[in-house]
């Protein structure tokens, strides 16, 4: 007998160490025929097992499958089968399927086998046949529907031109294609409406979303499922998600690895609603070219509070950014944007390290709503959103907005450059007043932004020590008044070129701390400013280098 990989135990090989004619409930005793007995599940998953096998190329739907010299040809043979818990779905390196879209209803492992460069790709797109539409001589038209998810049809939002790769600008109206590069869909008749880019060869070269999701959760309760070496892109809303959001499942692990993620409409990974995991492990993905958040995570029930992460949560290693990647955002006011990894409420651990979030349009690159978190070592780079300003209460490139109080959020080590945003924004709830730490951290902003922020809501328990800095306008900033502050320190910072030390919409001195920092002026600073926060140093002989190494003679707590 085999036991479980992964996650999983592996039980002893109880045949081979019993003769076959022994009554294994005879002759062990009672606590061990519990222990048996339980186990029985996982014996019969592994025995039922088997591992398939998808070539575009050399494959036939007629074969069984279950070898490389027979296997299956299309994705679709994919989504009928109806496989065992265990199973292992491997699709052929180099080879593409459009139109996929894989409905979990077991624990199983889809992974990649073969020798090509290429991971596997399977599209949530197809391409199209379009007509030229009378009287509109740059318009064509081609009939289009996406699969039904909801009872409610969906709009088409992923219209994607290989050749130029550019994603087409969404219309209201067919009016509206007055120029290239756009496109109108009408839900009633379900058609397509296309004024191509010059050159586009509309058959060959479009890819229309077709399926909600590539990969699917269904209304079913699984115990593991592994995402292992696949291109998933141009889904109409996520690449790997829930058929609704709704459902109350409860699942054991997950795990996204070494996966390239590109074009979906909406998130690239969606693990919401009141659905829940155990532990989710997403590690060593590219994703570009998004419309929205590449990672999203989060309880959502009107004001329910809940979990959707119950054990662990691990992000790490992931390259999340570039190729338009936001296209979809919608602008600082919107819950529409472009972040690199947005933990909502729900989470009751988490790690994301290792990460770089970089050239997206957003309001942060990494943010979290759950406490009990350490962000740490990660590189934040150009993140942009037209219409940010200083006061705006989320622009950040890490943004700390815990809503419950399990653990601190700790942030460390972490490498943010961004121009049109605060380094590190900190708010969260103003009663339960988590805890943060910040430290040992290299930022890097300009005006009129600022390495440390606190926004609105909350100004209370947080811990901003041994920083590097460059430029902003001041090492501090409480941007609106909100709140009585209260065991705020920040201190043993190097702060350079920053134009005054502290900027604050209210009274903070009976809350806040700032002492044993060294701050580096780009101009005069008058001594009113000094003399409110002493025993710290002032200078204006900052260094020549823009560039920040990491702190150096850090104090360890």
């Amino acid at each position: 007998m085999r036991g479980y990989d992964g996650n999983r135990s592996v039980s002893p090989d109880l045949d081979a160490l019993l003769p076959l004619s022994f009554n294994i409930t005879t002759v062990l005793m009672p606590c061990i025929t519990v222990i048996f007995i339980l186990a029985v599940p996982v014996f019969e998953e592994n025995l039922h097992a088997a591992t398939y096998y998808v070539a575009c190329d050399t494959g036939d739907d007629t074969n069984d499958g279950v070898s490389e010299l027979h296997a299956w040809k299309s994705a679709s043979k994919v989504a009928k089968f109806g496989f065992a818990n265990g199973d292992k779905i491997l699709f052929k390196r180099g080879c593409v399927w459009e139109d996929v879209s894989i409905k979990i209803t077991r624990s199983f492992e889809l992974g990649a086998y073969g020798d090509a460069a290429a991971l596997p790709q399977l599209l949530g797109a197809v391409r199209a046949n379009f007509r030229r539409l009378p009287g509109l001589q740059n318009v064509f038209s081609t009939s289009a529907e996406i699969e039904p998810s909801s009872p409610v049809g969906k709009e088409i939002l992923v219209v994607h031109d290989q050749r130029h790769g550019q994603f087409y600008k969404k219309v209201s109206n067919i009016e509206s294609l007055g120029d290239s590069g756009k496109f109108y869909y009408d839900l009633p008749s379900r058609m397509l409406y296309v004024f191509p880019l010059e050159g586009t060869d509309l058959q060959h070269d479009v890819l229309i979303g077709s399926k909600p999701h590539i990969v699917e959760f269904q209304q079913i309760d699984v115990e593991r499922v592994v995402i292992d070496g696949l291109e998933l892109s141009f889904a109409n809303e996520y690449a790997v998600g829930f058929w609704y959001q709704g459902s109350g499942t409860k699942n054991g692990s997950l795990k996204i690895a070494n996966c390239l993620i590109s074009g979906n409409a909406y998130q690239a990974i969606h693990i919401g609603g009141t659905n829940t995991f155990r532990d989710v492990d997403i590690v060593n993905n590219t994703i570009t070219a998004n419309g929205n958040e590449g990672i999203y995570i989060g309880y959502i029930k009107g004001l329910e509070r809940g979990e959707v992460v119950t054990q662990r949560l691990r992000i790490s290693g992931n390259v999340i950014g570039g190729q338009g990647f936001g296209w979809r955002s919608e602008g600082p006011d919107s819950a529409a944007g472009g972040e690199g990894i947005d933990i909502k409420k729900g989470v009751a651990a988490a790690t994301i390290d290792h990460n770089t979030v970089f050239d997206i349009t957003a309001s942060y690159g990494i943010g979290t709503q759950s406490s009990n978190v350490i962000i740490e070592n990660n590189t934040v780079r150009n993140v942009q959103m037209w219409g940010t300003t200083q006061e705006s209460n989320v622009a950040a490139g890490i943004y700390l907005d815990a809503y419950d109080n399990k653990g601190p959020v700790v942030v460390r080590g972490n490498t943010v450059t961004t121009s049109n945003t605060h380094g590190i924004v900190i708010r969260g709830d103003a009663q339960l007043r988590p805890r943060v730490e910040i430290y040992d951290n290299v930022i890097s902003v300009d005006e009129p932004f600022s390495p440390f922020a606190f926004t609105s809501q909350n100004l209370t328990n947080t811990i901003i020590r041994n920083n590097r800095t460059q430029g902003g306008r001041a090492g501090l900033a409480v941007v609106k008044p909100c709140c009585r502050p209260a065991n705020v320190e920040v201190h043993h910072n190097d702060f350079r070129n920053v134009s005054v030390p502290l900027v604050a919409a209210q009274d903070v001195s009976a809350g806040v701390r700032v002492y044993s920092n060294v701050f580096c002026f780009k101009g005069v600073v008058n001594a009113g400013q000094k003399n409110a926060i002493p025993n710290n140093t002032f200078s204006n002989a900052c260094a020549s280098s823009n560039s920040l190494g990491p702190p150096q003679q850090l104090q360890v707590r």
